[in-house]
C-alpha cells in the first residue's frame, strides 16, 4: 500500500484497554505512514504524557482501565498545563449508540470510530480534523469542539433564507 506522506512525522498517542484496538490501531497508522505511536492502558498516564509531550491526536479506546473515556476526555481538556488543550480527540468504540456518540460529544471527543476500523476512514477523519479544525467553545461547563457542523449535509434550497408565506386564516 501506499504510505500517506502528510503523516510521516506525526506522533500520535493511543489510550486503551483491549490490546486487539491497540494493535489495529498501530497497523492503520502504519499503513497511513504514522512511524511514531505511543500507547498507554491507564488515563492519568496519558495526561501525563499530554503534559510533556507533543501528539497530533489521540485515540482513546471505550475501555481505559483506570477511567472511563468520558472522564479522560474532560480532564485531556481541562487539566491545567496542557501542551495543547485542543487537540483532537477521537473515541473508539465497538457499536456506537446514538446515546454514546451524544455522549462522547458532549464530553469533548472531536469524533467517535467505530470498530472495525480501515486506515480510509481513519486517515479521512483525522486529515479532517487537522487540516479544517472546528472552533472550540469555552464556558463554566464546557470546554470543546463546536458540535454544529458547519458543511451543508442536506439537499435542496435553504427554506430559511426565503421570505415566509402569507397565509390567510
Amino acid at each position: 500500500m501506499r504510505k500517506q506522506d502528510g503523516f510521516k512525522t506525526s506522533r500520535m498517542l493511543v489510550v486503551g484497554g483491549h490490546e486487539h484496538t491497540v494493535y489495529l490501531l498501530r497497523q492503520v497508522f502504519d499503513i497511513m505512514g504514522v512511524q511514531n505511536v505511543v500507547s498507554t492502558v491507564q488515563a492519568s498516564m496519558a495526561i501525563d504524557l499530554l503534559q510533556t509531550q507533543k501528539f497530533a491526536a489521540v485515540f482513546c479506546d471505550s475501555s481505559v482501565s483506570d477511567d472511563d473515556p468520558e472522564s479522560f476526555a474532560i480532564a485531556a481538556r481541562r487539566t491545567p498545563d496542557l501542551l495543547n488543550p485542543l487537540i483532537p480527540i477521537f473515541l473508539v468504540c465497538s457499536g456506537p449508540r446514538r446515546v454514546d456518540v451524544e455522549l462522547a460529544r458532549d464530553t469533548g471527543f472531536n469524533d467517535v470510530l467505530a470498530l472495525p476500523l480501515s486506515a480510509a476512514t481513519v486517515t479521512r477523519k483525522l486529515k479532517a480534523e487537522l487540516l479544517n479544525p472546528r472552533s472550540f467553545i469555552a464556558s463554566r461547563q464546557f470546554f470543546g469542539p463546536d458540535r454544529r457542523n458547519t458543511v451543508r449535509s442536506w439537499r435542496g434550497a435553504d427554506r430559511r433564507v426565503k421570505q415566509p408565506r402569507k397565509v390567510q386564516y
